[in-house]
């Protein structure tokens, strides 16, 4: 036990301690509190309007497609969800945001994706492209700043989970009563998935990574609110998941809790065979082994994730530092306004999947090397802030941001999370509730 004590303390003291704690860990100064440029942005402030806003920008976001089914069509036209979120950070408390590292990271990213897209231009990239790959990054990261300010976290907690439930509701509905759904959200190795749930949405994913989100909240407010109505939120979120056969989605749930309960108490860990339980359902042992299969592989390979890899690398490599600018590769922005970057690729312009289905690769081609260790320090330092948090207060809900972060980060990795308001403003929303060193 001495030689474990003298070795921490040793660490403590060095020069690599310290370098990390600068990086990744909260200091007392707060560069933003009492800044001229967010005082003069401050004008309008009042709480209220600002969780209103929010709700109803994700609301938008989540019932586009139904508002348009019944006429209400310019509901999407207008982009109201962009101009709620935009009336939510104006109406914000703004001389709440703190200048933790998670913040400073985001800023920085920020100023990064500007400079990218000020390059892309002015290499002849379509400004519109570079200006709607600009709208998409900035939907997390204004979500986030408002969450930031908030002071009633569980008013915005309950508001968000009640407005998810007709949502959840419907993608219940199409797996028990609905029709076979669409034979492309399944490789044809998995004759055992008759119908996938997806909401309003064109793709599961997305309502695969919003239940994922939305469960983690009813989790860890039930568990810190002992309110029993968070169970039924928990239930229906946990079965609309389980409805997606979004595999990206449960592994980043899986990760996610697995990874809180370790730091709550590692024992709780002990349990984790009991999540085997779920393969005894035949579509759902089908749906995680398929993926192991030979011929899975050879899929991924030649028109799949790790085609898709490759090529992203090889234009990764034409412009390393600053990226290729916002909105130019890998999703349904740089399809829409035909790229030219995909002409870079490793077979000079054709494309076996436009996707990249990895947030941080799309990041990383980008915005390049600088940009991508800007969102690595984002998530390292909310991580870390949140571990501090929770082990000062040991908090459910420090724990649940904990957990929402690591889901976040590991269901980036197989989805392009951030091309999706519904997905990227409602994880912007519950990780941002955890930036603010005041609970």
């Amino acid at each position: 036990m001495y030689q474990i004590f003298t070795m921490q303390t040793r660490f403590k003291d060095s020069k690599l301690y310290k370098a990390l704690s600068w990086l990744f860990v909260n200091s007392n100064a707060d560069l933003l509190r009492g800044s001229k440029i967010l005082g003069l942005l401050n004008k309008i402030n009042s709480e209220k309007l600002a969780i209103g806003s929010l709700v109803l920008s994700l609301g938008c976001f989540w019932y586009g497609s139904f508002f348009a089914e019944i006429g209400l069509g310019w509901v999407e036209g207008l982009k109201l969800g962009m101009v709620f979120l935009a009336l939510a950070f104006l109406s914000c408390d703004k001389s709440r945001l703190q200048s933790t590292r998670a913040m400073m990271y985001l800023l920085l990213f920020i100023v990064i994706v500007l400079a990218s897209g000020l390059v892309a231009s002015l290499a002849g990239i379509e400004l519109g492209m570079v200006l709607t790959g600009i709208l998409l990054f900035s939907q997390f990261i204004l979500a986030f700043m408002v969450a930031s300010t908030i002071k009633s976290k569980m008013v915005i907690i309950n508001l968000v989970l009640a407005v998810s439930v007709p949502l959840l509701l419907v993608g219940l509905f199409q797996v028990i009563f609905g029709p076979e759904t669409s034979k492309l959200w399944v490789s044809g190795a998995e004759d055992l998935v008759r119908s996938r749930a997806f909401a309003f949405f064109g793709s599961p994913n997305v309502l695969g990574g919003l239940s994922m989100i939305t469960a983690i909240v009813a989790l860890f407010a039930f568990l810190g609110k002992k309110k029993w109505y968070y169970m039924a939120y928990i239930i229906l979120s946990m079965a609309v998941l389980v409805m997606t056969f979004s595999r990206s989605a449960w592994l980043g749930l899986l990760v996610g809790v697995v990874v809180a309960l370790f730091i709550k108490n590692w024992r709780l860990v002990l349990f984790l065979p009991l999540a085997a339980i779920g393969l005894v359902a035949p579509s759902i042992r089908q749906r995680v082994l398929v993926t192991f299969s030979p011929e899975y592989m050879l899929d991924s390979a030649i028109d799949g994730r790790v085609w898709s890899f490759n090529n992203a690398i090889e234009i990764f490599k034409t412009s390393p530092v600053l990226g290729t600018g916002p909105g130019t590769y890998g999703g349904q922005t740089a399809i829409d306004y035909n790229s030219p970057i995909y002409l870079h690729g490793m077979q000079n312009g054709y494309v076996a999947l436009p996707y990249t289905d990895n947030q941080w690769l799309q990041v990383f081609v980008q915005t390049g090397i600088i940009g991508a260790l800007a969102v690595a320090g984002f998530f390292i330092s909310h991580f870390v802030n949140n571990l501090r948090q929770y082990r000062q207060s040991h908090q459910y809900f420090s724990l649940g941001i904990i957990a929402a972060t690591v889901a976040v980060f590991v269901n980036g990795m197989f989805a392009n999370i951030w091309e999706f308001g519904a997905i990227s403003i409602l994880a912007g929303a519950y990780l941002g509730l955890g930036n603010s060193y005041e609970k």
